[in-house]
């Protein structure tokens, strides 16, 4: 997963993105701290939530208690 800073030095120009660093993400059965795969063998991944989820409107569909962990700032981007 590629980890993108919308606005790098806040001065609300989303032009100036940039990568800020990336996370790698593994499937369910892949490393060793893993459980045993049960069934559906090859399907892991779909227990991944990344936060933010960046989509218009993801932080109101987010738990109550994730989002009580955001900053302002992450609730909304880009006011």
């Amino acid at each position: 997963m590629i980890v993108v800073d919308t606005d790098p030095n806040n001065n609300g120009n989303l032009a100036e993105a940039t990568i800020a660093g990336s996370v790698l993400l593994t499937s369910v059965g892949t490393t060793a701290s893993d459980d045993t795969v049960t069934g559906n063998a090859g399907m892991g991944g779909q227990g991944i939530l990344t936060i933010p989820v960046v989509y218009n409107g993801w932080v109101q569909n987010l738990p109550q208690v994730w989002k009580d962990q955001l900053t302002t700032k992450q609730q909304n981007p880009i006011q």
